[in-house]
């Protein structure tokens, strides 16, 4: 084999692109190899109206939001949601799988008061950034 990405793809598989922006160079040559080939193309993107949302053959808008630093925390974390639902619907049907689904449903029912918790923080995090920045300058 010649060029490794000739058996990468077929008409049976399914491709995930995850893009914050939808509009990721490399992604988007991925996708269109994949789309080329055949394979069911799916986006999970913030943007709507994207390019990657509008080659996909289907897909997720998360609506994180717009997002103001590079890390991109918002949608990161809409995405993985995203994607952990998309598995506990692929799972459903899997009586073996279904303690695990129930448990990981609890865990996401939880997750805002984690979060909130985790905010709720804020000045400890901000005392302790300050302490250290003046132990630095000493």
């Amino acid at each position: 084999m010649n060029n490794i990405h000739e058996k990468c793809t077929c008409r049976d598989d399914v491709c995930f692109f995850i893009s914050q922006s939808g509009e990721t160079a490399d992604t988007l040559l991925a996708l269109r190899y994949c789309k080329e080939r055949g394979a069911l193309v799916v986006g999970i993107t913030n943007t709507v109206g994207s390019t990657i949302s509008r080659e996909s053959h289907c897909g997720v808008h998360i609506n994180a939001g717009p997002e103001i630093g590079v890390a991109s925390t918002k949608a990161y974390t809409s995405q993985i949601l995203a994607l952990t639902m998309f598995a506990l619907v692929m799972s459903e049907d899997r009586i073996s799988f279904q303690p695990r689904r129930k448990a990981i449903i609890q865990g996401l029912k939880q997750l805002p008061d984690m979060i909130k918790e985790v905010l709720e923080q804020d000045s400890k995090v901000q005392t302790y950034v300050e302490n250290m920045y003046l132990k630095t300058r000493a």
